[in-house]
Formats: structure tokens, C-alpha cells, sequence
């Protein structure tokens, strides 16, 4: 019973974090001064300039390829638990997505949908776009933001879980790109053969046609956070030795001309890519780098850059471990004896947490401009940034093409206009990710403790 308990703490970043060891026993690089937060202006009247300056650029609209975005916030793809047992979406979504674009958000992607019942994830309120049952309240929720702010660009982040879910959820065999199982899910991963691999790319493209025909603006592919993309992209979970392992942006290039196929080449596609992750060997920024300029002449529109996979979840969005929260929601853990629980939490959490990464602001910047430098694309972070400061060094110093926020928008969905009006406002999101650990459980999101006086 002890070893699933071990692998909670995969998802638990410490606040105090020595530096972290690879499986090798070689430390991480650190980022280096140069990749710290930008430095503010001395003189005040400099600083006032320099903060009007990112202001007007970051509510200014930027095109992308066919579409232009109303101003450069997006809204990164953020699970909602809004649909119901089979994945339908229900309208609180539209008041959801209403009311970020009321707040002053000018792009929204939907959280992650599943393409279809084997791709869908653990959590037990996602939605999909498998269905024509499905395209039709998806059309009903698209229709109602649309009427109200029509100058709102809506997205639908398309996914395939791969390894990363469970055979209870989608009754079905898990699949991935080869049989190394998720050390966080531990379940069997079966070796998707070719023309299994040829059947759920096209289901991307159906999925992309659905959501045209449901009147979003473009669809994201999440190939990030170690999904079905992704694990053919990492030579951690792909040692394959045909055609999909020789070449690991394959299945992605694949992916990205069958939704092309289903929905014309002047359709806007967003592409969500981890820039490294936690394994060895695995992605690394130089490989993300290549995936990036390998997408280039397919005409994508934009790159988002987040970190990591869900073996070690809580790198992904880092801050605190609500242990006691993940142990009682968690259904990898909540049925485990609460005497080995208690037990494990007692002795050996402490131990594990020194593996994990501490939130910091602005944490995947610098990855994002390393890429933004070596590429012709538009590219957004995503991933702790908080205020001004965090927007500065993402937009002038690094010069991307502007912002993705998550929990923020979860805490205040009307930040960016908060932000507009007084510069000097941080987020009111204490990191506390209690919305998403209850992520796994059966609410619908929500914030449960920003600052006070928010």
C-alpha cells in the first residue's frame, strides 16, 4: 500500500526547495540573473513611462495569421468540471466564459476536451466534442458569449489523455506511445499501433471540424503536460523504433494537417508545448526548440509554453501542497487506509517534497523567449505571472507576443480590467491550488482562498 502513497509527492512542490537532482544524480541547471524578473526603472517618472508603455501594448490586438485577437491576454486552457457524466458541456460555461470576457479577457481557450471516449481524462466532469450531441451545446455556449461580446475569441483546446488516465474512466485499455506506464496513474500503457496512431489523428481533425462547427474561433492542441502529443514528442515515452519514434514530431505534424484537412488551411491553430519536463531523458528546451521550427511552414498560428507532465502535476503550476486536501479528494489516494495515509504523511512527505520546484514569478519566460528567439512564431508563457512586473519582463524584455493566465482568472475573472485601471495591483491568488486539487474531485471550479480584501 506504500507506493502509492510515494507518488503523491510527484505533485507536490516545496516552498523551501533545495536545488533539485536529475535521475542521474546531476543537479538542474539554475536559471541564470539574466533570467530573473525584469529590472524596474529607477527614476519614478521612468517607471510610470515603462508601465504605461506594457499597458497600452498588452491591450492592444495582435493578428494571428487569419484571426486577431482583441488584445494579448488569453486565457489559458483551465479545467471547469462544467460538463455532465458523458461529457456534455452545460451553460455555465457560457456564464463562465461571459464573464472573462466581461473582465477583459480578449481570448479564451476552453479547458482541455476529450477527441473521444479512450482519450478522456480521470477527472470526472470533462467535456468532449466526440458527439454531434456534444457540437450542439458546445454551438449554445459559443452563441450566448458571442451575442454578449462579440469581439471575444473563443478556442477549444483539443486532447487525447494517452497513458494518462484510467481504464475505470474510459472503459476502454489505456493506450501511449509505448509501454511505459504513468508512474502517477499506474496503469498498463498498451503500444498504439500505426493504424490505431492513424485513426486518433483523424479523430483531431473531426474534433477540430466540430468545434469550427460550433462557431469557436480556432482550436488549440494540447501537446503539452504529458497527453497523448506529448508522449510521442518525449523520448521518455517514446522509444519506439518505426517510423513514430525515429521522428518524434511525427504524430504532431500529423495532427496539425488533419485538422487543416477537415478545416481549411486558414483555420487558427494554437499549439500548447511543454518546454522541458522532469525525466531524463526527456524534453529539453533544444527539443522543444526543434519542434517549434518544425511547425513553422505548417502555418500554425501561435506556441504556448507551460512545463511538464502529470507525474510531477504540481511542476506544472507550483506552489503550495494541500496534503491533507490531496489525500481526502485524490481518488488515487483517498482510498488508501487513512492509518497509511496519516503514516506516509508523517514520515515520509517532508522527505519527497524537496523534490519539487517552488513557485516563482514569471517561472516559464525565459524558457518561452529562448523559443521566441529561435523561431518566426507568435509565442505566449504561461505560469505565474502576477502583475506588472511579471508582464514587463514577458513583453519587453522578452519580447512575446503576450500573456497566458490561469488561477488568476480563477481568483478575479475581471484581473485585466482590474489591471488596466490600476497598474499597480497584484493578482489576489495565493498559489494555494486548492482549485486544482479539487480538479479531481466532483466540483466545478472554483477559487477558495485569494487575498483578502480582493
Amino acid at each position: 500500500m506504500n507506493a502509492p502513497i510515494k507518488e503523491l509527492s510527484r505533485n507536490s512542490p516545496s516552498v523551501t526547495t533545495p536545488p533539485r537532482l536529475a535521475e542521474d544524480g546531476s543537479p538542474y541547471p539554475m536559471p541564470s540573473n539574466s533570467e530573473g524578473r525584469a529590472r524596474r526603472p529607477r527614476r519614478a517618472a521612468d517607471m510610470q513611462q515603462a508601465t504605461q508603455d506594457t499597458i497600452e501594448k498588452l491591450f492592444s490586438p495582435l493578428t494571428l495569421g487569419t484571426i486577431t485577437l482583441p488584445n494579448r491576454i488569453v486565457r489559458s486552457a483551465t479545467y471547469e468540471g462544467m460538463g455532465n457524466s458523458d461529457g456534455i458541456p452545460e451553460m455555465s460555461l457560457a456564464r463562465l466564459y461571459s464573464n472573462l470576457a466581461a473582465g477583459g479577457t480578449g481570448t479564451i481557450v476552453t479547458g482541455f476536451v476529450h477527441i473521444s471516449q479512450e482519450g478522456r481524462a480521470m477527472q470526472p466532469r470533462q467535456c468532449g466534442i466526440d458527439t454531434p450531441e456534444k457540437q450542439a451545446a458546445w454551438h449554445a455556449i459559443v452563441q450566448h458569449v458571442k451575442q454578449q461580446h462579440p469581439e471575444t475569441c473563443l478556442f477549444m483546446q483539443l486532447a487525447h489523455t494517452g497513458r494518462q488516465t484510467r481504464k475505470r474512466i474510459t472503459q476502454n485499455k489505456v493506450y501511449g506511445a509505448s509501454r511505459r506506464a504513468c508512474s502517477y496513474f499506474r496503469e498498463k500503457s498498451h503500444v498504439l499501433q500505426t493504424p490505431h496512431i492513424e485513426s486518433i489523428i483523424q479523430q483531431f481533425g473531426n474534433a477540430a471540424k466540430r468545434a469550427k462547427d460550433a462557431g469557436f474561433d480556432g482550436v488549440q492542441l494540447h501537446a503539452a503536460h504529458g497527453y497523448l502529443i506529448h508522449q510521442f514528442l518525449s523520448p521518455w515515452t517514446n522509444d519506439r523504433e518505426d517510423q513514430w519514434g525515429k521522428d518524434r514530431n511525427l504524430f504532431l505534424e500529423r495532427t496539425i494537417q488533419a485538422v487543416k484537412n477537415t478545416c481549411g488551411h486558414n483555420y487558427p491553430i494554437l499549439v500548447k508545448l511543454s518546454a522541458t519536463e522532469d525525466r531524463v531523458p526527456g524534453i529539453r528546451q533544444e527539443d522543444t526548440i526543434e519542434t517549434v521550427r518544425r511547425l513553422e511552414p505548417l502555418r500554425i498560428d501561435a506556441v504556448e509554453i507551460s512545463y511538464g507532465t502529470m507525474e510531477y502535476a504540481l511542476n506544472i503550476i507550483r506552489g503550495a501542497c494541500p496534503v491533507d486536501l490531496v489525500l481526502n479528494v485524490n481518488p488515487m489516494f483517498n482510498k488508501i487506509p487513512a492509518l497509511i495515509r496519516g503514516l506516509w504523511k508523517r514520515l515520509r512527505a517532508d522527505t519527497y517534497r524537496k523534490r519539487f520546484l517552488p513557485f516563482s514569478h514569471a517561472y516559464n519566460a525565459a524558457s518561452a523567449a529562448a523559443i521566441k528567439q529561435a523561431c518566426s512564431l507568435p509565442v505566449f508563457s504561461v505560469g505565474g505571472i502576477r502583475d506588472i512586473n511579471d508582464i514587463r519582463q514577458c513583453i519587453e524584455q522578452y519580447n512575446l507576443d503576450g500573456i497566458s493566465l490561469c488561477r488568476p482568472l480563477i481568483c478575479e475573472p475581471d484581473f485585466p480590467n482590474k489591471l488596466k485601471q490600476d497598474p499597480d495591483i497584484r493578482s489576489a491568488c495565493t498559489n494555494c491550488n486548492f482549485c486544482t486539487i479539487y480538479c479531481d474531485d466532483n466540483r466545478s471550479l472554483r477559487c477558495y482562498h485569494k487575498k483578502k480584501g480582493n
